[in-house]
């Protein structure tokens, strides 16, 4: 806890980081499944695999800094409300390859699921406005991404619709 006070914005971007990571690592070797090998037709613009994985590489600091700068404030202000959504942001986040896997790539499931981390992340991105603007432009990348990857998984639902 100390390590915490002392430095945020060493722990808030590296413990995201990792939650984020160790739950891919233990989702894929758990569920060995591929999304990229499964019998889904996929949109033309879909991007790889790899490329969620370097996102993600970037948005998961993003987050911790973003986080940090509203834990620096906590002294002055409550900022139960944002490290709430943030939890929640994350755990979202962490639960996603591991629905993801044990649903087989479900189009429909992976759509409402980055329909909540739109949700989550805009509230995260709201509350980070109201107690810092620092905080809130490291928490712009992922209220960028979320509708995009929403909007892929949108066009994967339908190509598979059955």
């Amino acid at each position: 806890m100390k390590y915490l006070k002392q430095n945020p914005f060493v722990f808030f971007p590296v413990v995201t980081l990792l939650a984020g990571q160790l739950s891919s690592f233990i989702s894929f070797l758990c569920f060995p499944f591929n999304p990229n090998n499964h019998l889904l037709n996929y949109p033309i613009i879909y991007p790889p695999t790899w490329l969620f994985i370097v996102v993600w590489l970037i948005l998961y600091p993003c987050m911790g800094i973003s986080m940090a700068y509203i834990y620096k404030i906590r002294n002055q202000m409550d900022i139960t409300g944002t490290l709430s959504s943030y939890i929640l942001l994350l755990t979202s986040n962490i639960i996603f390859l591991p629905i993801m896997n044990i649903s087989k790539g479900n189009p429909a499931i992976m759509t409402f699921l980055d329909f909540n981390g739109i949700v989550y992340a805009y509230i995260f991105s709201w509350l980070c406005y109201k107690y810092s603007k620092t905080a809130f432009y490291w928490s712009l990348p992922l209220t960028f991404w979320m509708p995009i990857t929403f909007l892929l998984k949108v066009a994967l639902w339908i190509l598979n619709a059955q």
